[in-house]
Order: C-alpha cells, then sequence, then structure tokens
C-alpha cells in the first residue's frame, strides 16, 4: 500500500477512534487516542528502519507525511467543532477550536526551526497532547470540582457525586428506616442507579460531608428511577424507566430492594429485570410509584417521548389477590393518554376535588411542535372503575408556544378555595392557572391564566418548580430552578431561587425574588455549558425547623466533566 494511503488511512482510524471515544466515555478516549497516535508513531519508526537505505522512497514519504501530518489533526479539530456546534455541546466545539489553535501555533513555530524532518511527528505529539491531555484532565477531575463558593447564597453540600455523567430521576424514601429521608439517582449516561443514605444525624460535621451512597443496579439510558415498595413486602424498592441506546430495549426496569438492615449492601439489591408489557413502548423518561387505583397495592405511572412507538403517558397496575407481584409478567400496562407528545414531570393532586388522583402535565419537549405544546390535567375516572383502564379524560388548560424542554408543574389552592391551581415557570414568568372550581367528572371548564413577572436575574429557560414556606411566616413561597440555553447560562443569573409574596392574597400581590445560588457559568469564569437543574424535593434536611431543599444537576461544567450530582441547600434562617 503507498505510504500516503496508509498514513490518511491510519489517521482516520485514529480520529474515528477518538471522536467516537469521546461521545461515549472519556476512560475509552484517552485509550483509542493513545493508542491510535502510538500506532502510528510506531509504524513510522518501523518505516525508516526498512528504507534507511532507500533514500528516495524515503524522501517522498517525509513529503506526504508532512503533507497529512497537518491534514489529520485539521479534520479531528473541525469535526470536533462542528459536531459540537451541530449538538449544541459548546465544550465539544471549544475542544476542536483549541486543537485547530494549537495547529495554527505549532506552524507558526515549527516553520522558525531547522528540525524540519521531525516536523510530522511533532504535529502528531502536540496534537495528541491537546486532545488526551484535556480528556485526562476531566477523566481526572470527575466529581472534584466544587460550585465557587461565590456563587453560593445558601450554602451548599454534596450529598453524592460519584463523577457519573447525567443524574437524573432524585426521588426521596426512607430506604434504611431510620427516620430521615434518603434518595434514589440514575445516572443517565452511565447508566448507573444509586441510592444516597441519610448519616442518620444532624450533627453538622457528619451532615455537611458527602453521604453514604451506593450503586443498587444499572441499565442502558436510564432516564428517571423512583422508590416504592414494589412487591408488597415492607421494602422500598426502584423503578426505573429506561430509553433504547444501541440496541438496548426501553422499558422499565425494577431493582428488588432487601430488608433495612441490608439496604446498605450493594449485593442485597435484585435485579428484577424489565416489566414485560413496557418493553419497546416507547422512550421512557419520567417515573413515579403511586397507587393508582386505590386498591392499597403500589402502581407505577410512567410517561415518555418520541413517536416510534409513541410513548405518551401510562400506568402499570399491580396484580391483584395474592400473587406475586416480583412476577413483572402479571403487570398491565394502560393508556393514561397514548398521544401525549412527552411524559416528564407530572403530578399527582385531586385537581377536581372529587376524592381521587388526577393528573398535571406540561407537554413541552424538544421535539414537541409548538402548535402542541400545553398544560393539561387528565382526570381519574375513580377509583377501582373499570374506566381508569381506558384513556382518561384530558382537560386542557393553556396552549401556547412559550415553552421550551420538559417545564414542571406543581399543584397548591393559593385561592383557598379547596381546589388547586396548577402553577409552572416560563422564561420570563411564573404562570397561576386559577382553578375555575367545578368539582366531579367530566369537568371542561375554562381556567384562567395569572402571570406574575419575574426579575431580570431569573429571565432564562428553567424546568423545575416548587411551593414551600421558606421563611416560616406562614405564606406559601415559590421555589424555581433554572436550565441552560443551548449551552448559556450566565454567571448573573439566580440558577435556583425562592419568591417571596409580600401580602396576600397571593395571586395579587407582589413578590420579592431571593438567589439561593447563583450561575457558575463554565468552569467559573464563562457562561458556556452552564448548569441544568433537574429535579427537587424541599425537606428540613438538619431537622432545625426550617425548609432545605436536595436537588440533582443533570448538568454542570460539561468541559472539563465536573458534575454536581446530588446536592442540599441549607436554609440560612434557623
Amino acid at each position: 500500500m503507498p505510504a500516503s494511503i496508509s498514513t490518511i488511512a491510519i489517521g482516520i482510524i485514529g480520529a474515528g477512534f477518538a471522536i467516537f471515544s469521546f461521545l461515549r466515555d472519556v476512560l475509552v478516549l484517552v485509550i483509542a487516542s493513545c493508542s491510535a497516535f502510538s500506532f502510528i508513531i510506531g509504524l513510522l519508526l518501523v518505516y525508516f528502519l526498512l528504507t534507511k537505505n532507500q533514500p528516495a522512497r524515503t524522501a517522498v514519504f517525509k513529503r506526504q507525511l508532512k503533507r497529512f501530518s497537518i491534514l489529520v489533526p485539521v479534520m479531528i479539530g473541525c469535526t470536533l467543532l462542528l459536531m459540537g456546534i451541530a449538538s449544541k455541546q459548546y465544550a465539544v466545539s471549544m475542544l476542536g477550536g483549541l486543537v485547530l489553535l494549537e495547529l495554527v501555533v505549532i506552524e507558526f513555530i515549527l516553520s522558525r526551526t531547522r528540525s524540519r524532518g521531525k516536523i510530522a511527528i511533532v504535529r502528531y505529539f502536540l496534537v495528541l497532547g491537546a486532545v488526551a491531555g484535556n480528556i485526562m484532565f476531566g477523566f481526572l477531575a470527575r466529581g472534584t470540582l466544587p460550585a465557587r463558593s461565590g456563587s453560593q447564597v445558601w450554602k451548599l453540600h454534596v450529598i453524592d457525586n460519584p463523577g457519573m455523567v447525567l443524574p437524573n430521576g432524585l426521588d426521596p424514601g426512607d430506604v434504611d428506616k431510620d427516620g430521615f429521608l434518603d434518595y434514589v439517582t440514575n445516572y443517565e449516561w452511565d447508566g448507573n442507579v444509586r441510592v444516597a443514605f441519610h448519616p442518620g444525624s444532624v450533627d453538622p460535621a457528619i451532615l455537611h460531608e458527602p453521604w453514604p451512597a451506593i450503586t443498587v443496579g444499572r441499565v442502558a439510558n436510564a432516564e428517571s428511577s423512583c422508590l416504592g415498595d414494589v412487591d408488597g413486602d415492607g421494602n422500598l424498592d426502584v423503578a426505573i424507566a429506561h430509553g433504547s441506546e444501541l440496541g438496548a430495549a426501553s422499558g422499565v426496569k425494577v431493582i428488588w430492594g432487601p430488608a433495612a438492615p441490608e439496604s446498605k449492601n450493594p449485593s442485597a439489591w435484585q435485579d428484577g429485570g424489565d416489566m414485560p408489557a413496557t418493553v419497546d413502548q416507547g422512550q421512557f423518561h419520567f417515573i413515579r410509584a403511586r397507587d393508582v387505583n386505590g386498591d392499597g397495592r403500589m402502581d407505577l405511572v410512567i410517561g415518555g417521548r418520541g413517536t416510534n412507538p409513541m410513548a405518551g403517558l401510562k400506568w402499570l397496575e399491580a396484580p391483584a389477590g395474592s400473587v406475586n407481584r416480583r412476577d413483572l409478567a402479571l403487570w398491565d400496562m394502560h393508556e393514561i393518554d397514548p398521544t401525549l407528545e412527552s411524559g416528564h414531570g407530572f403530578q399527582f393532586g385531586d385537581v377536581d376535588a372529587d376524592g381521587d388522583d388526577d393528573i398535571a402535565i406540561c407537554n413541552s419537549d424538544w421535539d414537541t411542535p409548538d402548535a402542541s405544546e400545553m398544560v393539561a390535567w387528565y382526570e381519574n375516572p375513580g377509583d377501582g372503575s373499570p374506566a381508569q383502564q381506558s384513556p382518561w379524560p384530558k382537560r386542557v388548560i393553556y396552549r401556547g408556544p412559550e415553552f421550551y424542554g420538559k417545564e414542571q408543574v406543581v399543584l397548591h389552592d393559593f385561592s383557598g378555595d379547596g381546589f388547586p391551581e396548577v402553577v409552572m415557570q416560563v422564561a420570563d414568568h411564573v404562570y397561576f392557572f386559577i382553578n375555575p372550581a367545578v368539582p366531579g367528572l367530566n369537568n371542561n371548564a375554562s381556567w384562567s391564566l395569572v402571570r406574575v413577572a419575574k426579575p431580570d436575574e431569573t429571565w432564562q429557560r428553567c424546568r423545575p418548580i416548587g411551593v414551600a414556606d421558606f421563611n416560616n411566616d406562614g405564606n406559601v413561597d415559590i421555589l424555581g430552578m433554572l436550565i441552560h440555553s443551548d449551552g448559556y447560562l450566565a454567571e448573573s443569573k439566580a440558577t435556583v431561587f425562592w419568591m417571596e409574596h409580600d401580602s396576600t392574597p397571593p395571586l395579587s400581590s407582589t413578590w420579592s425574588t431571593h438567589p439561593i445560588k447563583w450561575g457558575d457559568g463554565f468552569s467559573g469564569f464563562s457562561t458556556f455549558n452552564g448548569e441544568k437543574w433537574d429535579m427537587f424535593q424541599v425537606v428540613d434536611v438538619d431537622a432545625d425547623g426550617d425548609k432545605d431543599i436536595v436537588a440533582d444537576c443533570e448538568e454542570f461544567h460539561s468541559f472539563g466533566f465536573v458534575f454536581m450530582a446530588v446536592v442540599w441547600f441549607e436554609n440560612p434562617l434557623l
């Protein structure tokens, strides 16, 4: 094979390995990059030894090598740059730009040296250093670099930060039965599912340190997880909604939890596999445990997105009678809305005050058409009713194109009439959808909308929202969290904040906004690849009489592979 063709082939193979591995796992990238470039250098050395007495062929080879030693790194840099722009992951673009910039510097330096025969080899080594060096830093730094202290208004404490990618699905439960809430989280890219245990002490010296945590199982593309006693044995189990990935089917997996004394032993948790009814039935991305039909057995509600097939919104009914609920083939799946575009972040609540749990949701997602975006609620046909096994009546509250991606809703009776309002936030406002207060079935009454403006420091794409009394004044406040916009989130934005209403009634009053955490930007010094908050729970973690916040941050400081994962914010009130 001619030398030029072999050089191109080897370079392309090395670049392909590097690019593919970058997307999947940083450790594999380091191995693949080093192996590919080392293989190139090894071939060069062998070639020079075999052709040392053939000066003519060697001269031709050196000219070709010099040419393609520029071409291959340029291809790598441009590919990373374009991939990052296309996927809106600007950290990848910056890495590609770094490679290209370094090539310019290298060419400037080498053009003024006399070591022209070694230029090609030097190029390869320097490009290897630019790529593998940064990736190696990212691998070593995973989960080790904290948020900058200047961004914290409420003190942030790490609960669990194993350096895994894309933590999702935060859900509470007292797994070890010590009287304190523990939390399950799944890591989407790594596939690991972890339970973090409250230390069982409110001593700050213990509580402010990372909590004991274990990996209880694994599944590809783990999108969301929840805790619940699925098999009815009195112990909390874990259910995971997962999508399809690299040939792995989507579905709902269950991991059986052990008795409380064994709950911190990873080997005591048993993989129960997927529920057969859910396999390849859509891209599931949200799950919660709930007794939907009021029979005393824990059911599961799942939402998803995509169109092939459309996951929609469904519930999984626990088998009745004395049968073994661990036989997952006995679980039946029922449609709540088979045509829902995105079923992330739904909330349970008795919207029509008829005594059963309805479901409220915003269907926004990155691929939900603007014309289809809505806030809606699903009317429960009644506990134990056969109609629960058919699609539930959908009541559209509002349609509008201003949503972006998985905005969550919360239910709370702000008007004091016994009917909960549906509350959510968009980039520039908090929306209060006022319940028409019409009880009973077939409630098609129209809802009114009250918009409360958010201050400039909170104008940003957003997702989580909640309600709680954060200052112990007897009034319910609002908690909001932001997500980056295609990588952008400035340090001047309050990425976590609470809104205090200054008078009653809250729906007509003014609101004061208080930051809990400012943005960290990109590695603390720029605005790209900032934070993306996913879920939270409001709970008095340290038992001091005020409400703290437990949350998971899905994305944080992507360029350095530094993740914040699961944290808690300590309320400074008490």
